[in-house]
């Protein structure tokens, strides 16, 4: 007789959240999540991160190829998230990218995918942010290339065991990632929604989860994202 292994949920720490993903992300996968320029990318990724660190004991990783060290500690110690302490106490890596993103610039990703390895092996690394594919993108004029390298950069986060955030954009509501392979390559993909009125939150798909595919309510508070199931913002 088989019996099915029930899939091992990491909490994202985002209040509400997790009561629609039956306790939270698959663990060990990638999850996409996308959303336009201040829908709540980055504050979802530090406190997912930030949860990880003190409520878990599971160190993190956060690999920027845009975002300055000193820009990220200000904008999230609006939450109260010491971000430079749990560096120093080498339970959260800040990993700037060290290759040059240039648009006219040749790009390989080699230079990337050790230094995120490296930051892993240094703290024992659980929980991994890429922000963002979108980035990585830019300097290609070939989309095989891209994919290819994409594909490559995923299959080193699985290997690595982690349980992984790869953000993106959300161009507009017909495409909902950048390079339309983003939610393709990873397991699951959540939506965050944003105008002028009101924040949203959709998950869009998540493997080997029962989830509600509605837009849920999200709100940005002094201590980051709560959401608020069964709160339709529309």
């Amino acid at each position: 007789m088989n019996i099915s292994t029930p899939i091992e949920r990491v909490p994202t720490g985002i209040h509400g959240l997790d009561d629609l993903l039956e306790g939270g992300l698959p663990n060990g996968r990638i999850v996409a999540l996308t959303g336009s320029a201040g829908s709540g990318k980055t504050t979802f990724g530090f406190q997912f991160l930030q949860h990880g660190i003190v409520a878990c004991d599971e160190p993190g990783v956060y690999v920027t190829l845009e975002e300055e060290a000193s820009d990220l500690y200000m904008d999230m110690g609006r939450y109260g998230w010491e971000l430079d302490k749990h560096v120093r106490e080498q339970k959260l890596v800040l990993l700037k990218s060290p290759i040059p993103f240039e648009v006219d610039m040749p790009l390989s990703v080699d230079a990337l995918l050790d230094e995120i390895h490296r930051a892993v092996t240094e703290v024992n690394a659980k929980r991994i942010v890429f922000d963002s594919v979108a980035a990585l993108g830019l300097p290609y004029t070939d989309m095989v290339s891209l994919r290819r390298d994409v594909l490559r950069l995923c299959s080193m986060l699985r290997e690595l065991g982690c349980t992984t955030l790869l953000t993106t954009e959300m161009p507009d509501s017909e495409h909902v990632t950048r390079f339309g392979i983003e939610q393709f390559v990873a397991q699951g993909a959540i939506l965050l929604h944003v105008a002028q009125t009101y924040r949203g939150i959709e998950i869009r798909k998540m493997r080997g989860t029962k989830h509600d595919t509605n837009v849920h309510r999200m709100r940005i508070t002094d201590r980051g994202l709560v959401v608020s199931p069964g709160e339709h913002p529309f």
